[in-house]
């Protein structure tokens, strides 16, 4: 039992700093992360993601979220890429 305590202490730490970082729960703005990787096959994947907060002035919050992934096996023209837009919109009462 007392291993398990600073774990789950840990890891509610974790999640609590975790949540704050999601578009959601930023302040109005355009925020943008690009992320790279390259696996043992030779595989290159890009990420490249986009919000854009909102907040009308009822204090609805609305949040525009555009991904783009591109994937680069190792050879020539096999490059694919997926495109994506998850928009959500939080009301207050």
């Amino acid at each position: 039992m007392k291993k398990n305590l600073p774990t789950l202490v840990a890891l509610s730490a974790l999640t609590l700093s975790l949540s704050a970082c999601l578009p959601e729960h930023r302040a109005d703005g355009t925020y943008a992360t690009t992320s790279s990787s390259t696996d043992a096959s030779g595989t290159t994947i890009e990420k490249k993601s986009s919000a854009e907060v909102d907040t009308d002035e009822y204090g609805n919050k609305k949040t525009v979220v555009k991904t783009k992934t591109t994937k680069d096996p190792e050879g020539l023209m096999n490059k694919t890429t997926t495109s994506s837009t998850k928009k959500t919109t939080e009301t207050t009462y």
